[in-house]
């Protein structure tokens, strides 16, 4: 007996453009149509109560699921980090809320039970999101804040691999590929054949655990060889499994990082993409000219103060020089001269002055060897050298002077050399200097701009070379994976054999024999369970697809073979062509998955609600009302909530009038303020564009 399941209500807390609580009663009135239309214009919130209600439903592992799904649109690209509330983030709230009522209840009876998901998502600056979680049920007194077991709750409310499949935007959905490892276990999970597939393993662990006791003669050979094989086979399983865990974050990792690569491109071409490298290089390269210009304006200042002024005596140094030369001789004369002339009296005294009696000189004597002795000492200092009698000192006070400026005079300055080509490379270096100083400034205007586009460029460097690493992983990862399925492929070739030899060898042990006999029936019902399924959901598809595509004059029907649910059209004559090679359009696509979406849900265990996104984003006006009346405004009883702009249903055209009847419940977001600004968030009315259902 399937259980209807459907949602009551759900609560939102500064969840994206969402501020303060805001709640939608989705439960409508017994007497009313089961279906709730929520509108709104582009913008204005609807992805984000899609976003809302899964993750309220899933937790924290919905975050992976809404990546992939979104990976490939630019314009609803799933951001985690930037979910909460921008107003609330400014009024220093940390954290956002999100609560879901589930009800479920018997198809054929009154029965009914709730379950309410409450999850409370607290953000840190430097740490990932902090989750907190508890559920209640209505028949419990306590909740429940263990999260293994709020899983299995909500596993037995609504399941993640339910709410993977039937909340989605329609628009995206259309690129789905059946053939992908998790979709294909997840519709054997809504058709219930997983349990046949459980059912078979834990048969064959039963046979290989009785097989290890047998002790019969002629069977500890084919059981030990058994026994051994299925020992291979479950640690190359878990080999597999791992491997494809490893496989599986990898592909994550590459798509967050390919998305916040995509965001980086994005914003170093809205900042103007200033590149921090050339930036420190121009202004590095304008250190240097300056340096340089430096260094030949101290040579000019230097050749300017004394060198040049010197060069430009001309004649004049030579003449300068020479008198120079002839000062510093008449003052060495002078020196002397002063030095000795007053000492000359001393002298004569000591010579003449009394003198022993009979060393006397008589008068005219004495008169003549004085005036010879005086000549003599004056001979030392008189007459002065030659050409100094009319010079006088009048240029420098001493010698000291004297001496540096014939040195300044006499010596060649090398500052002079080249001097006429300094000038010029001064006027070059000036040039590159204006050039560079104009180029930084024109890089450098923007500052915000060149510290986020230098953190940018390096983010981005750090994304390629992981985008790299994780190529060479994931290819390395997807090497081994074809490996273990020949190993695996062997195993159980390998394993067959044994089985039958044990089978024979052990009739006495007939709970073994059984075993094996009930693993290969449980296989067998499978596969029948299996083909029954698909045949059910090749008729439902059919006849929805051509019956809502109008296609039905050149195609007897469409039908799904394989395990990886590859799809072929039946043309009028028996002819079977392949989906793609039938050039389908964008709106084909999407009916036909909407179509397998409605089969899966009519013959799954549990009828979960629909909750669908640009419900008809790429259908034609013509199959519009069909999509509405036949996939997802169903009479049996499940629950539709339909997100919709007023583009795909209009408040005043006859698709509205046609169809408010079947909705028991409608809302309109209404965004308020700057899509861009913190005050922007959206209220919600209780109709649809002004209209009531």
């Amino acid at each position: 007996m399937p259980h209807l399941i459907s949602i009551d209500s759900v609560s939102i807390t500064n969840f994206g453009p969402f501020y303060g609580t805001n709640r939608l009663d989705l439960a409508t009135p017994k007497d009313a149509p089961p279906h709730v239309l929520i509108g709104g214009k582009n913008g204005a919130g609807k992805t984000h109560i899609l976003r809302a209600m899964y993750l309220a439903v899933v937790g924290r592992a919905g975050i992976g699921d809404l990546r992939r799904v979104e990976s490939g649109s630019d314009a609803t690209r799933f951001n985690f980090d930037r979910v909460l509330n921008r107003r609330a983030a400014r009024e220093g709230v940390d954290t956002c809320s999100l609560s879901v009522v589930i009800r479920q209840q018997d198809a054929d009876s009154i029965k009914e039970q709730t379950l309410t998901l409450h999850r409370e998502i607290r953000f840190r600056t430097n740490s990932p999101p902090e989750w907190k979680s508890w559920a209640e049920r209505s028949n419990d007194v306590e909740a429940v804040e263990d999260d293994q077991l709020i899983e299995r709750l909500r596993d037995a409310f609504l399941p993640r691999h339910l709410a993977r499949f039937f909340f989605f935007d329609a628009e995206k959905s259309q690129n789905v590929q059946l053939g992908e490892k998790d979709i294909v276990k997840g519709i054997s999970q809504i058709l219930g054949l997983w349990a046949y597939e459980k059912l078979e393993e834990d048969l064959r662990e039963l046979f290989q655990t009785t097989n290890r006791n047998l002790t019969v003669t002629g069977a500890n050979e084919a059981v030990e060889k058994q026994g051994e094989i299925g020992g291979k086979i479950k640690a190359l399983k878990a080999a597999i499994k791992s491997n494809e865990q490893k496989q599986h974050t990898l592909i994550e990792s590459q798509q967050e990082a390919e998305a916040e690569l995509a965001d980086i491109e994005d914003q170093l071409k809205t900042i103007g993409a200033v590149d921090p490298s050339k930036l420190e290089a121009d202004r590095q390269k304008r250190e240097e000219i300056a340096n340089a210009k430096r260094e030949v304006e101290q040579r000019l200042s230097a050749a300017w103060e004394t060198p040049l002024p010197i060069s430009l005596l001309s004649t004049m140094r030579s003449e300068l020089v020479a008198q120079l030369e002839s000062e510093d001789q008449k003052r060495a004369w002078l020196d002397r001269k002063s030095a000795l002339e007053p000492k000359l009296p001393a002298i004569k005294s000591q010579v003449f002055d009394n003198p022993p009696s009979e060393f006397v000189l008589p008068k005219k004597t004495h008169g003549f060897y004085t005036s010879r002795l005086n000549d003599a000492l004056q001979s030392l200092f008189n007459p002065p050298p030659d050409g100094l009698e009319d010079v006088e000192v009048i240029l420098t006070d001493r010698p000291e002077t004297n001496f540096s400026v014939r040195q300044w005079l006499t010596t060649r300055s090398p500052e002079l050399a080249g001097l006429e080509e300094a000038c010029r490379k001064l006027d070059l270096l000036e040039a590159d200097v204006r050039d560079l100083d104009y180029e930084i400034r024109q890089q450098s205007q923007n500052i915000a701009a060149i510290g986020a586009g230098k953190e940018l460029h390096e983010k981005r460097g750090e994304l390629r070379s992981a985008l790299k690493t994780m190529a060479k992983e994931l290819e390395e990862h997807q090497i081994a994976h074809g490996q273990f399925e020949a190993q695996m492929t062997q195993l159980k070739t390998e394993e067959d054999r044994w089985s039958k030899a044990v089978t024979e060898a052990s009739k006495g042990r007939d709970l073994a024999s059984r075993a094996h006999q009930y693993r290969e029936a449980a296989s067998l019902m499978r596969k029948r369970a299996s083909e029954q399924m698909r045949k059910k959901i090749n008729e439902l598809v059919s006849e929805l697809w051509l019956e809502i595509t109008d296609r039905a004059h050149e195609f007897r029907g469409l039908t799904f073979t394989g395990d990886l649910w590859q799809c072929e059209l039946i043309r009028k004559n028996g002819v079977r062509i392949p989906w793609e090679d039938a050039n389908p359009s964008a709106g084909q696509k999407q009916v036909r998955l909407l179509a397998f979406y409605e089969a899966l849900r009519r013959l799954a265990q549990k009828v979960p609600p629909l909750v669908v996104d640009t419900p008809l984003g790429r259908l034609d006006r013509e199959v519009r009302a069909a999509v509405l009346d036949k996939l997802y405004l169903s009479r049996d009883g499940h629950q539709s909530i339909v997100l919709a702009t007023n583009a795909e249903i209009d408040p005043d055209g006859p698709l509205f009038g046609k169809i408010r009847d079947q909705f028991g419940r409608a809302y309109t977001l209404v965004p308020e303020g700057h899509a861009d600004s913190d005050d922007y968030e959206v209220t919600i009315q209780k109709n649809y564009f002004g209209k009531r259902v």
